[in-house]
């Protein structure tokens, strides 16, 4: 992107056939309603959506260039609204590892939400995502989440956070102002086990008119944990009318280590989403 005296040089010159200056960013107080109002949108209209991950993890330790140790997962996952400040549940029930089924492995999520969310289905889809954090390599965690970034552009957490834009790009072959943003509110919305807040920052690639996020960066230092990245590229789900988890890039651990550091980097990709309790009521026969 071009420095923005370099723009403004630009606009003050004679017109010429062809530009590459673009539209004058909106401003930011309408990106950020029309971003939060998308991101309700999705919480109402989706209800409790499912779907497919093929996950990939390589384990690094100490100064190691190749991988020391590495895992792929296959797992059903499902994006649950709470009604609460998380805003989404993002839950992951393993059916492989390595290749090889899980064999204490229960009931799918997808059949836990029939009839949309319950505080008794989520209680035991979070026993579930708990046991399946166990596959992770390197340390225990359950933010790899693809959707946890939505969470800080929904009208509800919106005044914990502070927004600015950080200019134009083209992501996923759309058109999209980036607008950065920094968790300032305390407590936290992401803690460790230990109740320490963990503050976050990040980046959504914003469709400036429907107000779709179609890629989101977010970043934190948890304690213990070292640096975390997690990179999510949506696609538009013609089906759902949405634009939905596709791939998740992440990395766990300083990229500089030392001889006692561990470092995890991970790719996540997604398809077969689909409402839960559209698919239940297709194979369930009705009396």
């Amino acid at each position: 992107m071009r420095p923005l005296w370099a723009l403004a040089l630009l606009l003050a010159s004679p017109p010429s056939p062809v530009s590459s200056a673009g539209p004058p960013a909106p401003p930011l107080d309408e990106l950020e309603d029309r971003a939060g109002r998308y991101v309700a949108a999705l919480e109402e209209q989706l209800a409790v959506v499912v779907g497919n991950e093929e996950y990939s993890q390589s384990h690094f330790l100490g100064r190691e260039i190749s991988a020391s140790h590495r895992r792929s997962l296959t797992s059903d996952v499902a994006w649950v609204p709470t009604g609460d400040p998380m805003v989404w549940a993002f839950y992951r029930d393993v059916r492989t590892v390595d290749g090889q089924p899980v064999s204490e492995r229960g009931a799918r999520l997808e059949a836990l939400f029939p009839s949309g969310s319950t505080p008794a289905a989520r209680e035991l889809a979070q026993q579930i995502l708990e046991e399946s954090s166990r596959y992770n390599l390197g340390a225990r965690r359950t933010v790899n989440s693809p959707t946890l970034a939505l969470m800080f552009l929904h009208p509800r957490n919106q005044p914990r956070v502070r927004f600015r834009v950080a200019g134009r790009d083209v992501k996923e072959g759309v058109d999209t102002w980036k607008v950065r943003f920094a968790e300032l509110q305390r407590p936290t919305l992401i803690r460790t086990t230990r109740g320490e807040d963990v503050p976050v920052r990040g980046l959504g690639w914003i469709e400036p008119g429907r107000g779709a996020i179609v890629a989101s960066r977010l970043e934190m230092s948890p304690p213990g944990l070292g640096p975390v990245t997690i990179d999510v590229a949506f696609r538009l789900d013609a089906r759902l009318d949405s634009w939905l988890p596709a791939e998740m890039r992440e990395s766990y651990g300083n990229r500089i280590r030392t001889s006692a550091d561990e470092r995890v980097e991970a790719l996540a990709r997604y398809s077969s989403w689909r409402r839960a309790q559209v698919e239940v009521q297709d194979i369930v026969p009705v009396p």
